[in-house]
């Protein structure tokens, strides 16, 4: 297509969208109908493709300069940085990452099975042979676990639970920020960290005391484990927006994707702050083992009740129209 019939072609829709940019410039996004914000996205995207058409086709053209004009005072408007306050915190705990999380509950059962599947493969593995848990756990943890005849309470295990809970931190950070490779890397480490606990399960199982080992995993793994589900679903949502853009450029769908796993970062944090407040000073207690079951199962009802908020507000508002 020629230049001048790519501008008469486009030229309206362009105009469009800077009379959209005018006016959030002058009255705020706030001030457009909801039908009308749609729109002003769908221009946009819309001028995106044509700003890319026309860098290939017309790299030294006007055309392009103008593109990246208006693409450009639009992106600040999409963009912006908003200022976080105490009630919107509030307001994202209560709703907003429940919220989130059911929109994205497709990446955060992926995410589980992944981190299950590792877990299953390595407790038969081991459970088969127990020498092949050097294949998934460092030596330490082998030799702690043998060490200890079964039923005995191991002198360490808190000190176990507390490197476990600081391994899981940090695979919660990596399975989010790993989402950049394509999703390789989150998959790696979820499935890694998954066979770790597998592996280790099936040691305890053999040469230790089950009861006492998930006593001092449960009362703040459930709610940890359910962080590191999370940060993987934020990594496959980032993965996903390289791998299928759409009707975005890649670029777009990156920066939408990677805006997107970002607004999980807070309820990820919010979690493992429970799971450690928990781990210091309820899982090392002199409770017993029983009661800290009790106490993560407790966790987990909590869990499920939270993460149910948007589904209870919405047939709560159902039945308020009614």
């Amino acid at each position: 297509m020629k230049e001048q019939q790519f501008i008469r072609t486009n030229s309206n829709t362009w105009k469009e969208l800077e009379k959209f940019s005018f006016i959030i410039n002058k009255r705020g996004v706030k001030s457009l109908p909801s039908g009308e914000i749609k729109r002003f996205l769908h221009l946009f995207r819309l001028s995106s493709h044509h700003l890319a058409y026309a860098r290939t086709h017309y790299p030294q053209s006007s055309t392009v300069s103008y593109l990246n004009s208006v693409i450009g005072k639009c992106h600040s408007h999409i963009y912006a940085v908003r200022k976080a306050s105490p009630m919107a915190l509030i307001r994202y705990i209560t709703y907003g990452f429940p919220n989130l999380l059911k929109d994205s509950r497709a990446y955060v059962t992926a995410a589980f099975f992944v981190f299950l599947a590792g877990f299953l493969a390595s407790l038969l593995i081991v459970w088969l042979n127990a020498e092949n848990a050097a294949i998934f756990l460092p030596q330490q943890y082998i030799d702690s676990v043998k060490s200890t005849p079964t039923g005995a309470v191991q002198a360490n295990s808190p000190l176990m639970a507390g490197i476990i809970m600081t391994n899981n931190i940090k695979v919660s950070l990596m399975a989010f920020a790993l989402g950049i490779t394509l999703g390789i890397g989150t998959i790696y480490v979820l499935f890694e960290n998954g066979a770790m606990l597998g592996a280790l399960t099936a040691l305890v199982y053999q040469y230790s005391d089950p009861v006492r080992f998930w006593s001092l995993i449960l009362p703040h793994g459930v709610i940890e484990l359910t962080a590191i589900f999370i940060s993987g679903a934020a990594g496959f949502i980032i993965a996903k927006s390289i791998l299928i853009p759409g009707e975005y450029t890649r670029v777009h769908s990156l920066i939408s994707g990677a805006k997107r796993a970002v607004s999980h970062a807070w309820g990820i944090i919010f979690l493992l702050i429970i799971a450690g407040t928990i781990e210091g000073f309820f899982t090392p207690s002199g409770a017993s083992a029983s009661t800290k079951l009790a106490f993560a199962a407790f966790t987990a009802v909590l869990l499920f009740v939270y993460f149910s908020i948007p589904y209870l507000r919405k047939k709560k508002l159902g039945n308020s129209s009614l």
